[in-house]
């Protein structure tokens, strides 16, 4: 099913980099994202889709450009990046999958019917080196580790299936398995 993938560029960047200080690093780390996001974008098959704040110093009728295969928004002037995801989520267009950190843009979001992953979850994903296919080097006992990647102890003091991961983890890992 394809879908686009609705990031919130300055708080991924910043999830990345930590958030820069002045234009000129901003500037930096916005290439550096669009550099990033290109590479990733050549390896999947859904849209990139990135919305970066404008609503301080931004044209009073924002700025949508296509750069490296990639959708770049910059918000009008008085207007958040937040805003103009949650618009874009309400208008439709097609699936989104909305890549924030921020809890009010999950909420916009998850409400509008779209999927959320966190900033950092997406971030590890753009810079982890691709995944072995299974019986190339795969991590022998992977299953077997427990959420925070701990192998199993052998403990079996609680019930239930000590090799499960968590609901919440299993959620978010279907989430990812879509990027």
């Amino acid at each position: 099913m394809a879908f686009t993938v609705l990031i919130d560029g300055y708080n991924l960047a910043a999830e990345l980099w930590g958030m820069g200080r002045g234009a000129r690093e901003l500037g930096r780390q916005r290439d550096d994202l669009l550099g990033l996001l290109a590479a990733y974008g050549r390896t999947r098959s859904h849209a990139l889709h990135v919305v970066f704040d404008g609503w301080r110093e931004g044209l009073p009728d924002g700025n949508r450009t296509r750069e490296q295969g990639i959708d770049v928004t910059f918000s009008p002037k008085g207007v958040t990046a937040d805003e103009v995801i949650r618009d874009l989520v309400r208008e439709g267009g097609g699936p989104y999958l909305v890549v924030t950190s921020d809890a009010r843009v999950r909420r916009w979001a998850q409400d509008g019917g779209a999927e959320v992953v966190d900033s950092g979850a997406f971030a590890r994903r753009l810079l982890a080196p691709a995944a072995p296919s299974a019986g190339e080097g795969a991590e022998p006992g992977l299953d077997d580790a427990d959420d925070e990647g701990r192998p199993w102890s052998g403990n079996t003091a609680k019930k239930g299936n000590p090799r499960k991961r968590s609901k919440r983890q299993r959620a978010l890992d279907r989430r990812l398995g879509k990027l």
